[in-house]
């Protein structure tokens, strides 16, 4: 039985672009054992995949701030000795970061990452056993996808599937009708879409019959959330949620209008029409791409206007109601 390693520990959209690297490998070795090391708060997101066998869970950004304590030098001990249980056909990194170069070097079997051309951090480089050349204007998801393929030898198909299994359970603080999520928080402020904008978004999804939902993560985008929610008539604020509830939730969604955040990539990955919103990235590097409904705006300082979002959202809402 072949037994592969995956190394992408963070961030939340990087791991959901890694996704469909498990759909490729267990295509071409249903019987392989594929393990993944992911950062501890973004386990779940592999656990999604039910080609993945087992999750390592590393602790990367606690660990180096508490070093000279004992428990975490034991946390890290426990980490390299579940690592170590097993020899990898193959280890294959798209992280590309010294941090997963120091997993990959720690695990036991030949590292794979991509070559200069598109390696994160070129210090990393000569640490790994086989790079490969991919076109730098590649998305993201193909690089992966790639990456894999020339590292076990096969090519993937052109159909992008994340794998992921139906996460759909009961929120009691849902709507009851139909309702549209609207991402409308990420990290960057310069990747935000104007607040005047959601605004006259959420009036319109109202006037179709359209309940809106609303997320947040930290106290300053609850408070981003609750100005635009109390301008758009019938609509709701989500708790904080878990990655758990947060794919619930998208998976029962009429439609996600979202910035460029994880929550955007994972309405993508659960087959939700998806409408992304670019103000200060590119959306050919890691826009949405799927079998459904999917567009993607704007661009680095880039705003697109309502009406432009508008008329995705329009198409959208017409082919679902084409085909119910």
């Amino acid at each position: 039985m072949p037994k592969f390693l995956i190394v992408r520990m963070s961030s939340m959209g990087d791991l959901i672009h890694t996704l469909p690297v498990i759909t490729d490998i267990r295509e071409h070795f249903p019987d392989a054992q594929i393990d993944w090391v992911a950062e501890e708060a973004y386990v779940e997101l592999p656990r999604l995949h039910p080609g993945v066998n087992h999750v390592i869970s590393i602790a990367l950004r606690r660990w180096r701030k508490q070093l000279w304590k004992k428990s975490i030098r034991q946390e890290m001990r426990a980490f390299l000795q579940r690592l170590e249980q097993d020899r990898y056909d193959a280890i294959i990194d798209p992280q590309g970061l010294l941090k997963s170069v120091w997993v990959c070097k720690r695990a036991r079997g030949p590292s794979c990452a991509f070559d200069k051309t598109n390696i994160r951090d070129k210090f990393a480089l000569p640490f790994y056993d086989k790079t490969f050349a991919i076109p730098k204007t590649d998305h993201v998801i193909t690089k992966n996808r790639k990456l894999a393929g020339l590292a076990l030898g096969y090519t993937p198909s052109e159909a992008i599937h994340y794998g992921i299994r139906n996460v759909s359970h009961a929120l009691d603080w849902l709507p009851k009708t139909a309702f549209a999520c609207l991402l409308v928080n990420t990290a960057r402020a310069a990747k935000e879409w104007e607040t005047r904008r959601w605004v006259e978004l959420g009036n319109k999804l109202h006037q179709e019959g359209i309940h809106s939902v609303l997320t947040w993560g930290s106290a300053t985008e609850k408070a981003r959330a609750e100005e635009i929610a109390k301008q758009i008539p019938n609509c709701t604020i989500a708790p904080k949620l878990s990655l758990m509830d947060a794919t619930s939730m998208l998976s029962n969604s009429m439609i996600t209008i979202g910035v460029d955040t994880g929550f955007t990539h994972i309405a993508n990955a659960v087959e939700t029409p998806t409408i992304a919103i670019f103000c200060d990235s590119d959306p050919n590097h890691a826009g949405v791409i799927g079998d459904q409904y999917v567009a993607n705006l704007g661009g680095i300082q880039v705003q697109p206007s309502v009406d432009e979002v508008w008329q995705h959202v329009a198409n959208a809402l017409h082919l679902s109601s084409k085909s119910q």
